[in-house]
């Protein structure tokens, strides 16, 4: 390796991908400490656990090691599907040892200003930890749930002294607004980037027995302000709804992207609603990305929103926009039903076929004036 051209080195350790053999490749000498530790600390991942949490505390009290950090990741688990009340498990969890892995959690986010050259923050969270004797445990989601709130709570207080630009956040059960106040108190987000997954209706609704239970993303987003360009709001599981969605104080002047997935419009435009939101942004917004949206249709008796309608004010209002996408899937209709939660729309004044394909219609109307403004602003640029 010593006799190897430093460049070369550099390339191999360009092209490692996985921390521990990074970790091995910089102990073989001296040169390879130089060249691998800027690279095998850009990234750290904490894990659901004291262990973890403890090393990340190690690598803040390095200063040598916290220069190189821009990245924190927790509890990453690639290919795992998100289950609140898995079949067949019961819980058996300790309550001393929780209260200790959230102690230890809180103490290490809040921490994080110690990474000074800290650009993004991951938070996965999933119902279940690692314990000191090494074995798996599932959480009732009450503990779970408070140990989600407390990460929150911990980081929140973290990006106020911080130079964090990105925060993502993924499997988020949402509560009542109440347990989110920590939120406002950051009023000068430094934030360029937020994202959220939250849990779907019907993963909450196997746990509370309630098919329209879920709090509002609203609790959860940034204090309004004119750092941030891009924000997404998914529900990959499944249909997000709340009957309380209160986004009327959110405005991001200089939001350039929205992407939505699984997310249900409220039947009737309001100031608190999505459709709202977006139009609000009107002047700033330049791509939007919409996947399985649906429109909430409160009973069988009760008009449609139509897609139709929507698109075509977005057409005529969002005159910004650069690029518009949408999945292969049609944003559709959804009924709340007291058994199975949000299901499509059972019946139309039309059939389904003629409604589909007048929204098509316009989407197509407006997706194609969408990209003759986007031909055109690159002819003249």
């Amino acid at each position: 390796m010593k006799d190897l051209p430093i460049e070369l080195v550099g390339v191999v350790v360009e092209n490692i991908s996985f921390s521990s053999d990074l970790l091995s490749l910089r102990s073989v000498n001296s040169t390879c400490h130089d060249l691998v530790t800027p690279h095998a600390f850009r990234k750290i991942h904490i894990q659901n656990s004291i262990e973890s949490a403890q090393n990340c505390r190690s690598i803040l009290a390095s200063p040598s090691l916290a220069a190189h950090v821009h990245e924190v990741v927790y509890d990453q688990r690639d290919h795992a599907r998100f289950c609140l009340l898995p079949a067949g498990v019961q819980d058996v969890c300790d309550e001393l040892e929780i209260a200790e892995l959230e102690e230890f959690l809180t103490e290490t986010f809040c921490s994080l200003p110690g990474f000074a050259s800290l650009e993004s923050v991951v938070l996965n969270f999933w119902p279940s930890f690692r314990s000191q004797h090494g074995t798996e445990i599932h959480e009732h989601p009450f503990w779970f749930t408070d140990r989600q709130v407390a990460v929150l709570h911990a980081v929140h207080h973290a990006i106020k002294s911080s130079c964090i630009r990105s925060l993502r956040l993924n499997n988020v059960v949402l509560r009542s607004p109440a347990c989110y106040d920590f939120v406002s108190s950051v009023t000068n987000s430094p934030l360029h980037h937020f994202s959220m997954s939250v849990v779907a209706n019907s993963e909450l609704g196997a746990w509370s027995g309630s098919k329209a239970l879920n709090g509002s993303i609203s609790s959860l987003l940034p204090v309004s302000n004119d750092n941030l360009k891009s924000l997404v709001l998914r529900s990959p599981e499944g249909l997000y709804h709340s009957l309380n969605t209160q986004l009327r104080s959110s405005h991001y002047p200089a939001l350039e992207t929205l992407v939505l997935e699984n997310i249900v419009f409220d039947p009737t435009p309001s100031a608190d609603g999505i459709e709202e939101f977006i139009i609000r942004h009107k002047g700033s917004l330049r791509r939007l990305e919409l996947r399985s949206c649906a429109s909430y249709v409160p009973s069988v008796t009760n008009s449609i929103r139509r897609w139709s309608t929507i698109w075509k004010r977005f057409e005529e209002e969002l005159v910004s926009l650069t690029e518009v996408v949408v999945g292969d899937a049609h944003q559709g209709y959804a009924l709340l039903d007291g058994t199975h939660g949000y299901v499509p729309h059972p019946s139309f004044p039309e059939t389904p076929a003629e409604l589909f394909k007048e929204d098509e219609e316009l989407y197509l109307q407006f997706s194609d004036r969408v990209t003759l403004r986007s031909i055109l602003a690159r002819k003249h640029s």
